[in-house]
């Protein structure tokens, strides 16, 4: 890699690091091939693998009590977004980082300044479509499970249409079936499938260009207020602004 050097001299004056690495096998996928010899674009993803400071499986675990633990890397305006499922005896922690999803596979390599996590994918380079996305993401479970009886996730494997899907994740949901349980139960219910299909139609847009939360900032910022996006179903009203951290929020 042709990086290497200036990546090692970042990191050495960084102090404690942790490194989500993806193993050899990831960055021999064919996905990588077109991103390999573009010396930007490649500082950018591997920027996006660096997280300042100590984090380890047990710290991630922490974060992940109440919310999905998150941490900025040293790439401008990048989170990466943890989750751990099962139990101690079969547990998973997967990474999230510019719409791709890796799992952890070697966990806490221990270095003296810092820790490294050896993955399965290179993160910020997509390798599936929409509905490969929601099949393997552990967070998206349900919104998947209720697109696959109502036929709504038929559509997302076209590669000759852009998506851009506002997601509710499996807590989403989860709050759902607490606030409202009667409404939660029919919504996964195959009898109230059109039902379950109009809601995810109003999360979905089919358009010429893609919507990244960058990109709807910057939208929000020329409009000085909320902006109006067509979806399939109405429309949604949203405004994301980008806090002093560098982290997005997300106002509906």
């Amino acid at each position: 890699m042709e990086i290497g050097g200036e990546v090692l001299d970042d990191i050495n004056s960084l102090g404690d690091v942790t490194i989500l690495a993806p193993s050899n096998e990831a960055w021999n996928a064919s996905n990588i091939e077109n991103i390999i010899g573009n010396r930007e674009k490649m500082r950018d993803i591997v920027n996006m693998h660096i997280i300042k400071g100590r984090v380890d499986v047990e710290k991630i675990k922490q974060s992940n009590e109440n919310m999905i633990g998150q941490f900025p890397t040293i790439h401008s305006s990048t989170f990466l977004y943890f989750n751990v499922n099962g139990d101690d005896t079969n547990e998973v922690v997967t990474v999230e980082g510019g719409g791709v999803n890796a799992t952890i596979i070697v966990p806490d390599i221990a270095q003296t300044n810092g820790f490294v996590h050896i993955i399965d994918r290179v993160l910020g380079v997509p390798y599936t479509t929409v509905l490969g996305k929601l099949e393997t993401d552990p967070m998206l479970s349900d919104t998947y499970r209720m697109g696959q009886f109502s036929s709504f996730n038929d559509q997302l494997n076209n590669t000759q249409r852009r998506f851009t899907y506002f997601v509710p994740r499996d807590r989403a949901w989860q709050k759902t079936q607490y606030d409202y349980p009667s409404v939660y139960k029919k919504l996964f219910m195959k009898d109230f499938a059109y039902h379950s299909r109009c809601i995810m139609e109003r999360h979905l847009l089919i358009a010429d260009d893609i919507y990244t939360m960058k990109t709807l900032a910057e939208m929000t910022k020329k409009q000085n207020d909320s902006i109006i996006l067509p979806t399939f179903r109405d429309s949604l009203k949203i405004k994301v602004e980008e806090e002093v951290e560098s982290k997005y929020e997300r106002i509906q």
